[in-house]
């Protein structure tokens, strides 16, 4: 281990944390990871010039922090190419022209069509009030600007604001917004259309890929730590110290007491609940609210040799399917002047409730499933598929419930030399991690200059 003490330690080695160490990387900072292997919930894994992706996919663009970050290290990225909001419903895939026409073009009884119109419309006003919150201010802090985003419509959940919908215009909605993990019935409208201006809005949303596969990005980030990145201990217990915090690992069934001046707890907020100590009782309460739903992930490695009738389309929603959305991972080495390579793959996954239907069935029944919906979508990836491999999450994403704005200042009040980074901070995924592990940077370093 070394020395037993350090100035900031790094508790979870997702993205919140190694954005938080790597901008401490000039001081004595360490990190420790318990799993075998960084990035948390961004997981790929590389398959010749393609990849299989079982986790987080697409992050913000160069104008945000995520870009920036990862401009600043030398992780490639490119704009997600094809269309991102397709959809197949009742056997008809539409997956071209403006999303506006889809009510027009997809089978279904006329009154579905109509309320298709309707909650459309009453979106697109959303999604324009919503823009206007969620726009950056000169100078502002970032935890200001999520504070706004979190109070949009939090006093309704998003099935509360559509009203009831015919079953299929219902189903629509549900397989794309348990995206979250969280249901429409549980989920704060602002939330979800927050989320829906993440797909429209290509410029200001989630719109680029990490070109090798999203473990690059968090293993390059690693590269830059070094040895002070320590996966495989486990880190049992956070608590204030005289001059600064107690840090308690295991491995291998041995513990140790390391201390240091600050530490950054970057874990899922029920993990982050359990180990630290002396929280206040409501940002314990808080953390112990913070909702995480289940997913069912599958990635699928295929062998075309041409170009195929799904090149066009990166996001596909499939509301009546064993998976509820279909993501094609390797269109970004489609869309950018380039021979057609050999070889694709897709990423698809049961969130929610679609998830629990999945309960209790092994992973080869979810491989048979997922398998036959995708020859069903679509017919020619017969005999393509050369592997199939299945990742279960029982806990996640965070996902924000009615009322998640109350909870903001226990989340984010001072709590001296510890501070608390990661997603369930915000609502913007990955760039909600990476704004909350540059900010705790920031304060472990006035803890350091304060000493």
């Amino acid at each position: 281990m070394g020395s037993k003490r350090h100035e900031v330690i790094v508790v979870g080695g997702g993205i919140a944390g190694l954005t938080a160490a790597h901008a401490l990387r000039d001081r004595d900072v360490v990190l420790f990871e318990a799993e075998a292997r960084v990035g948390g919930r961004i997981r790929s894994e590389p398959r010749g010039d393609v990849w299989l992706n079982l986790g987080a996919h697409v992050f913000g663009g160069p104008a945000s922090d995520t870009g920036r970050l990862f401009a600043e290290v030398g992780i490639p990225t490119a704009p997600v190419p094809g269309r991102l909001a397709a959809v197949s419903l009742n056997g008809k895939l539409v997956a071209s022209g403006p999303v506006e026409s889809f009510p027009f073009r997809l089978p279904m009884p006329w009154r579905s069509r109509l309320a298709l119109v309707r909650t459309g419309i009453e979106l697109r006003l959303a999604v324009r009030r919503y823009a206007a919150i969620a726009a950056p201010r000169p100078g502002e802090d970032p935890a200001d600007r999520q504070r706004r985003m979190l109070e949009f419509m939090d006093d309704r959940s998003f099935a509360e604001f559509t009203g009831a919908l015919p079953e299929d215009v219902e189903l629509l909605f549900r397989s794309t917004l348990t995206r979250s993990s969280g249901e429409p019935e549980q989920l704060a409208a602002g939330y979800g259309v927050g989320y829906f201006h993440l797909v429209w809005s290509r410029e200001s949303g989630l719109s680029h890929n990490v070109l090798g596969g999203p473990a690059v990005a968090t293993d390059t980030l690693a590269a830059t730590l070094g040895d002070r990145v320590r996966v495989g201990w486990r880190v049992t217990r956070v608590s204030r110290h005289r001059d600064g915090v107690e840090v308690e690992v295991e491995r291998d069934g041995g513990r140790q007491t390391i201390r240091a001046h600050a530490a950054i707890v970057a874990t899922p907020a029920y993990v982050t609940r359990a180990i630290v100590d002396f929280l206040p009782s409501d940002t314990a309460t808080a953390l112990e609210t913070i909702p995480y739903g289940p997913y069912v992930v599958g990635a699928f490695l295929t062998s075309e040799q041409r170009p195929m009738p799904w090149d066009g389309i990166y996001a596909l929603a499939t509301p009546r399917r064993s998976f509820s959305m279909l993501f094609n991972t390797a269109n970004v080495l489609r869309g950018r002047g380039l021979p057609r390579a050999h070889g694709g793959s897709f990423m698809v996954y049961a969130a929610a409730g679609f998830a629990r239907r999945l309960d209790g069935l092994d992973d080869d029944a979810i491989r048979t499933r997922f398998l036959a919906d995708l020859h069903e979508l679509f017919p020619d990836a017969r005999g393509l598929v050369e592997e199939l491999a299945i990742l279960r999450l029982e806990q996640g994403l965070p996902y924000p419930r009615v009322g998640r704005s109350r909870l903001q200042a226990a989340l984010t009040r001072s709590f001296g030399p510890i501070l608390l980074a990661g997603d369930y901070l915000g609502t913007w995924y990955t760039e909600t991690s990476v704004q909350t592990g540059r900010s705790a940077a920031s304060a472990a370093r006035r803890v350091l200059d304060g000493r």
